[in-house]
């Protein structure tokens, strides 16, 4: 199969396709991401957190990185980049953090469709940073939902499998976001096995009505019961990608 991966250039994205790439040997394979720079308005928190996120693509580590995968940036899917997509070919897209609402155009060109991995249990759970929300909310489980992307509605299409992991509050959101993308790249890892096999996915609509989050505010960060990020999250990357489950 032609698998192309749409993600975000950051840390849990990368941690995530390390997890992945390797079972996807006998695929063809195509990387795009997103880059978009964190704007100067953005709470003083979240910006440090994006350094600390992009400091850590710079170093050399344990994992491969977007150069190493031959990634390609590609900020306007919808529009000017559509052909670059298109020109793939995939048979299906496995959408990763990746920072634009497809549209029906996008949504209609691989052949088995499009899925999303996101990083919280839908539908209680949509938009972004949602692992933040449920540390916030004292949730005892974190976790991943991976479901299809059917059109241009967010975090709403039909729900193939989750992934529940404990919440670690005596760590940091960091840690417990990339923590979480072990078990979830298990799920994407099943479903590409399935559609290879011919197998149907099986899925079922969203149940109940949940909150969509935007990113939190300065005042929200202050007032959480635990670190947004702590500067060793990063030397703990390869217990994250060697750690079994």
């Amino acid at each position: 199969m032609q698998l192309t991966f749409l993600v975000n250039y950051d840390l849990p994205a990368l941690l995530a396709l390390n997890h992945i790439l390797p079972s996807c040997a006998l695929h063809e394979v195509a990387v795009f991401y997103t880059r978009k720079a964190t704007v100067a308005t953005a709470p003083l928190p979240l910006q440090n957190l994006s350094a600390l996120d992009a400091k850590f693509l710079t170093q050399k580590s344990d994992l491969l990185s977007f150069e190493d995968m031959g990634a390609i940036e590609l900020n306007r899917i919808n529009g000017v980049d559509f052909p670059a997509f298109a020109q793939t070919d995939p048979d299906l897209v496995v959408s990763i953090r990746h920072m634009s609402i497809l549209r029906g155009p996008v949504i209609e060109v691989p052949r088995f469709g499009v899925i999303n991995l996101h990083s919280g249990l839908l539908p209680t759970y949509q938009g972004v940073m949602s692992t933040f929300r449920a540390m916030c909310n004292g949730d005892a489980v974190i976790g991943t939902t991976l479901h299809r992307i059917e059109d241009a509605q967010i975090d709403a299409g039909a729900i193939i499998a989750r992934s529940q992991t404990s919440t670690r509050f005596d760590k940091s959101y960091l840690w417990n976001v990339l923590n979480i993308y072990r078990e979830g790249s298990l799920n994407v890892d099943a479903a590409i096995v399935a559609i290879d096999k011919g197998a149907d996915l099986d899925s079922h609509p969203q149940e109940g009505s949940g909150n969509y989050f935007t990113y939190p505010s300065a005042q929200e960060i202050d007032a959480a019961p635990f670190a947004l990020f702590e500067h060793q999250d990063l030397h703990q990357v390869s217990q994250f990608f060697h750690q079994s489950l």
